[in-house]
């Protein structure tokens, strides 16, 4: 859990340095909000995360229940935080728009990978030895 959380970490000042670039190389599109988009997508992934193995190790047979209930109440999460900034900033939609949704897919991505890895260690671990 601890080699997660560093690539979390990683994962995350990769997007807020990626953002920086976009400050030095086009101002204009930069907004002062994108830095602060890798720290969210990083707090509310690694707390899904934690959620999820947590259920696991608890119940593993409601796994699959919490996983999904907590994949939709993210889901929710976010489009509850990117409605709102949309309504609140609308001169500045667009370049949110795909921080937003390039932020969202890297932790998506992430975030599966890292699931089928620990349940594929898990299931290594829970296997009868021969």
């Amino acid at each position: 859990m601890k080699r997660y959380y560093i690539a979390l970490v990683a994962i995350a000042l990769l997007l807020a340095l990626a953002s920086f670039v976009v400050m030095w190389t086009a101002p204009q599109a930069f907004l002062t909000v994108m830095p602060i988009l890798a720290l969210y997508f990083a707090i509310v992934t690694g707390l899904q995360h934690y959620i999820v193995l947590k259920s696991m190790y608890q119940s593993p047979r409601r796994f699959v229940q919490i996983f999904l209930a907590s994949t939709v109440a993210i889901l929710f999460v976010h489009l509850a935080f990117f409605a709102v900034y949309l309504f609140t900033h609308t001169a500045h939609a667009k370049p949110f728009a795909i921080a937003f949704c390039i932020g969202f897919a890297t932790m998506m991505v992430f975030e599966t990978a890292a699931m089928v890895i620990t349940i594929n260690n898990e299931r290594k671990k829970n296997q009868p030895k021969e």
